[in-house]
Order: C-alpha cells, then sequence, then structure tokens
C-alpha cells in the first residue's frame, strides 16, 4: 500500500515522532513518502505521482486548507493521529471533521469527540516509544541523581518541585526550558541541576539512566495556556511515561485513569494520589534499588512488547484495513 505522511510542520519532537512512524511503515513492507502540510505546485505534483492509499496527518493543524480540498478529490483513504490533545482540541475540533479515521492520544477526547461526531471513526492511541533512542544504558547505571524531571514547567510540575525541595533533601535534576524562571532558590543550589532548555532525546536517555527515580507529573487540562475552552479533561498518561520504561527507568506517575490499560499497576508501575504521596513513594523506593529494578524490568517489557511506535502503526494499519 502507498502511504503518504503529512508532517506535524513542528520542531522539537516532532521530526523523531515522524521518523520512528516511516521506520514502522516501511517495517510492515508500505510505500511511504513525506510531504510538508504546505500547498504549492510541487507538493500537488508529488502527491499526483505518488497516488497514495492511504493518507495520515500527524497533528493536522497546520494542513493549508487548500491542499485538504485536493486530497478529499483524491480518492484516498483520509486518517489524522491528534497528538495534543486535549490541549489544543479547539483546533483538533475542526480539523477532525476533514478525516475519516482519527486517532487521539487521549481518552477524555475521545469519549467527547464520539458523543459529538456519532458518524466518525475515533480510536485511540498513545504515542509509543522509539526503543532506538530510548534504551538502558550499555554499562551499569552510574546514578548521579536521586530524582529527575524531564519536560516544560507546568505549574502541577513547579508545585511538586518545590514540595519535594522544601520537604526532602533529595538531589534533583531539572531538564526543560524556563526552569529557572520557576526555581531558583539558591538555596537549593548543591542539590538541584538545572538544563535551561529542550534536550534531544539522546540526552534525555542519559539523564533518565543516570536518576534512580524519574518524575512523571503530567499536564493539566486547565492550564491557562491551554486552547480547551471546553474544558476537556484528561484522562491519559503521555509519551514519557513509555520513554522512561524503555530506558528501563523506574517513575512514579500520576494515577491517570487509562493507566491500567496500559500496565499492571501491580508490578510494572507506580503511581500516586497527591504531592505528599509522591513523597511517601520517593522515601520508600529512593533506598530500595532492588524494588525499582523489578518494577523497571517489569515495565520495560511491557512497553517493548506493546507500546512502541511499531505497535502504534500496526494498530492504525488494522484499524483501517
Amino acid at each position: 500500500m502507498k502511504i503518504l505522511l503529512i508532517s506535524s510542520g513542528y520542531r522539537g519532537i516532532y521530526p523523531y515522532f515522524e521518523q520512528a512512524i516511516e521506520e514502522a511503515f516501511m517495517f510492515f513492507d508500505h510505500t511511504l513518502t513525506k510531504i510538508n502540510p504546505v500547498y504549492t505546485q510541487e507538493t500537488i505534483e508529488k502527491v499526483k505521482d505518488f497516488a497514495p492509499d492511504l493518507v495520515i496527518s500527524l497533528v493536522g493543524y497546520k494542513v493549508d486548507k487548500q491542499l485538504m480540498e485536493f486530497l478529499k478529490k483524491s480518492g484516498s483513504i483520509l486518517s489524522i493521529w491528534l497528538t495534543e490533545d486535549p490541549f489544543y482540541i479547539d483546533s483538533s475540533i475542526e480539523v477532525v471533521k476533514e478525516y475519516d479515521y482519527v486517532f487521539t492520544i487521549d481518552l477524555g477526547a475521545l469519549e467527547f469527540y464520539k458523543k459529538k461526531f456519532p458518524e466518525k471513526n475515533f480510536f485511540h492511541l498513545p504515542l509509543g516509544t522509539d526503543p532506538i533512542l530510548y534504551q538502558p544504558s550499555a554499562t551499569p547505571n552510574k546514578y548521579l541523581y536521586d530524582l529527575c524531571l524531564v519536560g516544560y514547567p507546568y505549574p502541577e510540575r513547579i508545585e511538586l518541585v518545590n514540595h519535594i525541595l522544601n520537604h526532602t533533601h533529595y538531589g534533583l535534576i531539572l531538564v526543560g526550558p524556563r526552569w529557572r524562571k520557576y526555581i531558583a532558590n539558591s538555596n537549593n543550589a548543591e542539590r538541584l541541576t538545572i538544563i535551561n532548555k529542550w534536550v534531544v532525546p539522546e540526552v534525555v536517555r542519559n539523564i533518565f539512566t543516570s536518576s534512580k527515580i524519574m518524575l512523571n507529573p503530567h499536564r493539566t487540562y486547565d492550564f491557562d495556556k491551554n486552547i480547551n475552552t471546553l474544558g476537556i479533561e484528561s484522562k491519559s498518561v503521555n509519551n514519557r511515561t513509555f520513554d522512561i520504561a524503555a530506558c528501563g527507568g523506574f517513575q512514579l506517575i500520576p494515577n491517570k485513569p487509562d493507566l491500567d490499560m496500559h500496565f499492571n499497576v501491580s508490578n510494572e508501575i507506580v503511581s500516586y494520589e497527591n504531592n505528599d504521596h509522591c513523597i511517601e513513594l520517593i522515601n520508600h523506593f529512593l533506598n530500595n534499588e532492588k524494588a525499582r529494578s523489578q518494577y523497571s524490568k517489569n515495565a520495560k517489557e511491557r512497553v517493548l512488547n506493546g507500546h512502541t511506535f511499531f505497535h502504534r502503526i500496526q494498530f492504525i494499519l488494522e484499524k483501517i484495513l
């Protein structure tokens, strides 16, 4: 089958997602070509020459309207993978109308779409991990940090970090743009490391494998910079959940509604209910390497057997074909 992938048009982590998606489709012996989400004569000629059977758009917010109209007349099956739900769901609502098959990373968004567009094909499909990028260290772990948190400083993350700094003595590394703006207490300088920028997956992997516990607090659906005027609640784990596990890392994660859809919560992953509970779990697991290792081993096996981009593309093909 000939598959046309429409790039998200975003930078940062998205080129890595797209590379993994391309490789997965080709693994299944499909022919694939990729275009940018713009309407140009070159793009149109490329699509005409390729004559795709299936079009898959990643995110879809930047797809030119003229390009979309052209694709709708092409006879191809049109699908989209919405990877920013529900945080920008106002934009998602507008684009889903154009597609035959819609995959969303979030369970809360899925529930909303099914009620609003009952005639369409909607599926819950979280992002997966790329085990080439995210894998355990080739050498035995040398822990440099007690705790680590990789990601943008959303309010709930800032609150958790401050709570840990105020109530424990543990060392912590924070990775992501703007952390210095929100965490600047000189009293904690000796136990706090901040990499104040977005870093590539290879660096993230090294940080994961150098930390005893990964903290994975999630972005809330009501963050003031979201575009989610309907207040659709986020109910799903983020892609970092799978990346950490693929690296053989031990993580503490909020108890999201779909967590037990992806992991066995009794022996693969540990969730917390609030910040005080998170600290209780940190105190329990930080010096218990045997327990951490068992959880990490189980979670890694689960992810490699069911939560890679290979498995996600397999799911898309099964639902469409």
